[in-house]
């Protein structure tokens, strides 16, 4: 952030803690709650009076010394930044009159206070957190036991026969899976709960839909346990037992760290993403809400992700995120281990408008083969470990949609079937509601989930979202 004219309403919005924080800037902002708004001469700080509750007024600040924002306020409010620091924000972008100050003495000691840490940080005088290798080898060697233990369940799953699963094992197969939390095995466990789940859900003879599905959940669990007992082998017996990019270390239930994914070279400089769709998702297994958004990269036409995790009995101290529309310019965008779409993350951003040649260069980055977009799904698709479905921005000539709600995305020669996948269950339906035609211009793209559907045993494309030349028309 260079100064306060780049403060816009959706960095306030993103900065929020809740939707009620928000919502109680906006009243001190449209009743006049600060009586004394004041600015720097260099735009780098805002500051001003609230009378609160208190004896006392209230004194806040909003500072972009640095390359992130830095909220202050004498309030005792917990929260982070406060409905005080929003509602001077939404002072400033609503216009109201901010005279030119000095730079107040406190705020003076504080910034020379963070100056002198950054340059002891830079000198080396700070020293890196020291890692305790022996605890790193002690957990690994626990995770290599629950290993075995989730193995024995899968074999034993499968030697008996799936259809032969019934309420008494099921309550043993319980007993077993609840063990793995004990051994830092929280996303083998996870899979292990989803398996229960279904085999409770069986009549005395399952369809063979319900089979499959059962099957295809042992057949990842088998191929989770198998890769992770190899993975951690290697590492035990080379001794390089810290994390490394690689997607089973998140596979096993361990939790990356933003400066783990530095320290590995799992990061890019000075990038610009703009999100194409975004959804909430609820995940009744891992019992959390997870805020899942695709974006794409303007410097290389990457589709990434990211997903906010919010599990059920945290929710109201978690935000909930949202759509963005805005162009993020991030100093430091970490991407975790992954093939397509790779989960990214981001400390501090800077927001601007989109453009239209953001749009244009969006388009420009789709694919331009229906087979090879395939090809690439279908890659991605066959790692057991990776997710069931694979985002690709595809150009298109036209989508049509047949009498019996059929839609079809032609691109030369070649077609694709559309279908909703369970995640997006509607996006179908809003894009033949929305129509087509206008958006049949031949300079447009559409960002889709492919998957391979095993009722039907074929590929589809889910759409989430149509780039045009001047706006992205959003189906979820």
């Amino acid at each position: 952030m260079e100064d306060i004219k780049n403060i816009n309403e959706e960095l306030v919005i993103q900065l929020a803690p809740n939707d009620s924080a928000i919502s109680n800037a906006r009243k001190i902002s449209r009743t006049n709650g600060f009586y004394s708004l004041k600015k720097t001469a260099d735009n780098i700080l805002i500051y001003g009076e609230y009378k609160g509750s208190g004896k006392n007024p209230y004194y806040t600040s909003v500072d972009f010394m640095g390359e992130t924002p830095v909220f202050r306020c004498s309030c005792p409010s917990r929260q982070f930044p406060c409905k005080h620091s929003l509602a001077l924000m939404l002072d400033w972008i609503s216009g109201k009159n901010f005279e030119i100050g000095e730079v107040p003495e406190d705020i003076e000691r504080k910034r020379a206070k963070i100056a002198d840490r950054e340059q002891k940080a830079e000198s080396g005088a700070v020293k890196p957190k020291k890692v305790n290798k022996s605890a790193v080898i002690k957990k690994l060697k626990k995770q290599r036991e629950g290993l075995e233990l989730a193995e024995n369940f899968v074999n034993d799953i499968l030697s008996r026969g799936v259809s032969s699963v019934n309420n008494a094992s099921c309550r043993q197969y319980q007993t077993l899976a609840k063990q793995m939390g004990d051994y830092y095995l929280t996303e083998p466990q996870a899979i292990m709960f989803e398996i229960i789940s279904l085999a409770q859900q069986f009549s005395e003879s399952p369809d063979d839909k319900q089979s499959g599905e059962l099957i295809r959940l042992c057949v990842r669990l088998s191929s989770a346990v198998r890769k992770s007992m190899d993975y951690i082998d290697r590492k035990l017996e080379s001794g390089q037992v810290m994390p490394e990019d690689n997607i089973l270390y998140e596979e096993m239930g361990n939790v990356w760290k933003l400066t783990q994914l530095k320290e590995i070279g799992l990061y890019k400089q000075n990038s610009e993403i703009l999100q194409l769709s975004f959804t909430v998702l609820t995940d009744d297994i891992h019992k959390r809400y997870t805020d899942t958004a695709y974006w794409i990269d303007l410097s290389d036409g990457e589709i990434c992700r990211t997903e906010n995790k919010r599990p059920f009995r945290a929710e109201k101290f978690i935000k909930q995120e949202d759509s963005f529309f805005g162009v993020y310019t991030i100093p430091e965008l970490c991407r975790y281990p992954g093939g397509l779409n790779r989960r990214v993350r981001w400390e501090s951003a800077n927001i601007r408008n989109v453009e239209q040649e953001d749009f244009e260069k969006v388009i420009s980055f789709a694919e331009t083969s229906l087979s090879d977009a395939v090809k690439k799904a279908k890659n991605e698709l066959k790692n057991t470990l990776s997710n069931p479905c694979a985002a690709i921005l595809l150009k298109y000539d036209r989508i049509e949609f047949a009498e019996d709600g059929h839609g079809v995305l032609k691109l030369g020669d070649e077609t694709i079937s559309l279908k909703s996948n369970e995640n997006y269950p509607d996006v179908t339906d809003v894009l033949k509601i929305l129509g087509c035609d206008k958006y049949n211009c031949g300079n447009c793209a559409v960002l889709g989930e492919i998957f391979y559907s095993e009722s039907d045993r074929r590929i589809y494309l889910c759409p989430l979202a149509i780039v045009a030349s001047d706006k992205i028309i959003r189906l979820c």
